[in-house]
């Protein structure tokens, strides 16, 4: 499925093919009658939108994620800016979203307008500050003060300075599109991606590059919020049970707050990106049973990367909150139905262009789930269903934390990144394996065997997952090297390293974390990487505290108190024999052993006294 095509209803083909894929070598008067949006209606008659000349580009069009709001579909070019870096800018632009950088495809239409928002008109503004009215008049001492600014001004992490740098590299690329080019190749001996620190590494190799991460949500936190939205949804559940199936609430902050609640648990469980969720229709959701097993999928479409529809595998209570929202949006759902109605009886509409493109987004929007009710600048007597923004979303979220009684800036961007850490936690032993197979029904499944048996499945995902371990790793490994008592064969040898100098410690970490073998074996980590003791170190604890292979730190010293109290326990049993008192004699010195080691005191260390009162 082309994502950039989907939307085939109204764009004026004909007419967009037609137009020249560079404004290069045109006069000033055909560059500006460049047809940049069109639609056609009902009649077979187009409807220009915007032309390359216009102040503002109009790319209602071609979005397709249902998430969006309509001011972010537009790109408004500042006319006060010289007139030269203003019209190779959208030369520029409108050559990106023709023809795609060389070897890859041209970007969605999102990506136009935060490129124009986020890149262009700021190193504008900011080159017409200097009095530079022209790209050809730029010099390197221009872009290397521009990357100062940047840096040490704005103070902007390797990818947000990635993106606001962006133009400047585009210019270069699609030098022969302007007018004015730039004279030299902007980074000397670099690249834009070694200017920013990020070199050309990306996904999992990226992490511990300071390139900007998403905040991921604090266990607490999450734990008060999943909570409360359960709760709701258990209530509103309660709610239908006694008030019966046709039951549709009139009340609209009740049927908010259901939605919020649902939309949090949606994301959090399944790690879909916000337009994802947003774009989730009623009905959209499947249970499959395999082997005895229910496996529950949810259906949606996925932009960023144009691979299409996706299916996300989520947990059983997630489909029964869709399922209730189905029954509470239907009020909602029908007053968008009725203004489709009244749309498609008006045939003489005051804006036909204006009119064509409400109809075919409430057609859109018909089908979804996460719906709410927008004003067009805050006109309260012109409000209109449709699917919820995503600043929308974002205002949801923080009503749910805030209800919830957490102060964290809940954000819709954070769900995928703490899903994927979620999964890595559970994975490494840091947290229960409940989460693990509730998400992934056996715990035994690996991940790869899921995910190749759905073709369907968003293996970007996949990706994230991939990058928050090598995260995890980056994290767990840096903590051995700083000053922490380390218990363990291997542990003991990482306490040694220590006193070796390390030049870059975080270029080591990056290069090393994801090659390191690390699994949890609830008591300590193994980095065996060949036979090691076969496993039987998961079931007989105190076998690892002396391989060469076991590595114990502060966060299992809970565990080894525990274990010191089960052999104290074990040794006041009179009737055990001989041989079972040797033996927890035996695991008791050795968690002593553990626990000195880690710089720590046994807790009620009644031994003597146990063998006193023999």
């Amino acid at each position: 499925m082309n994502i950039r095509s989907s939307n085939a209803a109204l764009k004026a083909y004909d007419v967009l093919i037609a137009q020249p894929v560079t404004a290069n070598g045109l006069s000033p008067e055909e560059r500006d009658a460049i047809v940049i949006s069109a639609i056609i209606n009902e009649k077979g008659e187009t409807l220009v939108l915007s032309r390359f000349g216009d102040a503002q580009w109009d790319l209602r069009p071609f979005f397709d994620q249902a998430n969006v709001s309509e001011s972010y579909k537009f790109i408004a070019w500042d006319m006060s800016m010289p007139p030269a870096l203003i019209d190779d800018c959208k030369a520029v632009a409108y050559a990106w979203f023709k023809r795609g950088l060389p070897r890859s495809k041209p970007p969605i239409a999102r990506g136009i307008t935060t490129f124009a928002v986020a890149s262009v008109m700021p190193f504008v503004r900011w080159l017409n500050s200097l009095g530079v009215s022209r790209f050809a008049d730029v010099r390197p001492l221009h872009i290397s003060n521009y990357v100062h600014h940047c840096k040490e001004e704005l103070k902007l992490r390797p990818l947000p300075l990635y993106g606001r740098l962006r133009v400047i590299d585009f210019l270069w690329v699609f030098s022969a599109d302007t007018i004015f080019p730039l004279q030299r190749y902007p980074w000397g001996d670099a690249s834009l991606w070694r200017v920013c620190g990020i070199g050309k590494i990306k996904g999992a190799d990226a992490a511990g590059k300071n390139v900007g991460r998403t905040d991921i949500i604090p266990p607490g936190e999450q734990s008060k919020i999943f909570n409360y939205c359960e709760e709701i949804v258990r209530q509103a559940r309660d709610e239908l049970a006694v008030s019966g199936i046709g039951y549709h609430p009139s009340d609209d902050r009740i049927s908010i707050r259901v939605r919020d609640a649902v939309l949090y648990i949606v994301s959090i469980t399944s790690g879909m990106r916000n337009d994802e969720a947003i774009g989730i229709e009623v009905g959209a959701w499947r249970r499959e049973f395999k082997n005895g097993v229910v496996f529950c999928w949810v259906s949606t479409i996925e932009h960023k990367t144009g691979k299409g529809r996706v299916e996300y595998l989520v947990p059983e209570l997630t489909l029964g909150a869709l399922d209730l929202l189905a029954k509470y949006s239907v009020t909602i759902r029908n007053e968008l139905e009725q203004e489709i109605r009244r749309l498609a009886r008006t045939t003489h509409p005051s804006n036909p262009a204006e009119h064509l493109l409400r109809l075919e987004k409430a057609q859109k929007d018909s089908k979804k789930l996460f719906l709410g009710r927008h004003a067009n600048g805050g006109k309260l007597k012109e409000k209109h269903v449709e699917a919820l923004s995503g600043q929308g979303s974002n205002e949801a979220f923080v009503r749910i934390a805030k209800a919830a009684g957490s102060d964290w800036q809940l954000r819709t961007h954070q769900c995928r990144r703490t899903y994927a850490r979620c999964f890595v936690e559970s994975r490494m032993g840091r947290t229960s394996l409940i989460w693990l197979k509730w998400q992934f029904k056996h715990s035994s499944m690996s991940m790869t065997q899921l995910y190749a048996s759905n073709p369907q499945q968003d293996l970007t995902l996949f990706d994230e997952i991939l990058q928050q371990m090598t995260e995890f790793k980056i994290d767990l490994i840096e903590s051995w090297l700083d000053d922490q008592p380390l218990a363990g064969g291997a542990g003991e040898k990482i306490v040694e390293l220590r006193a070796i100098p390390i030049k870059n410690r975080a270029a080591l970490l990056a290069q090393t974390a994801p090659h390191a073998n690390i699994r949890a074996t609830g008591h300590g980590w193994c980095i065996a990487t060949e036979r090691g003791c076969g496993g039987a170190g998961l079931y007989e604890a105190t076998r690892c505290p002396g391989c060469k292979n076991s590595v114990i730190d502060e966060f299992f010293a809970g565990t080894w108190q525990d274990i010191y109290i089960q052999q104290q326990e074990l040794i006041k049993i009179d009737d055990v024999g001989p041989a079972v008192r040797q033996r927890a004699e035996r695991d008791l010195q050795v968690a002593l052993d553990v626990i000195t080691s880690l710089g720590l005191s046994p807790i009620n260390d009644d031994t003597n006294r146990a063998v006193n009162d023999e």
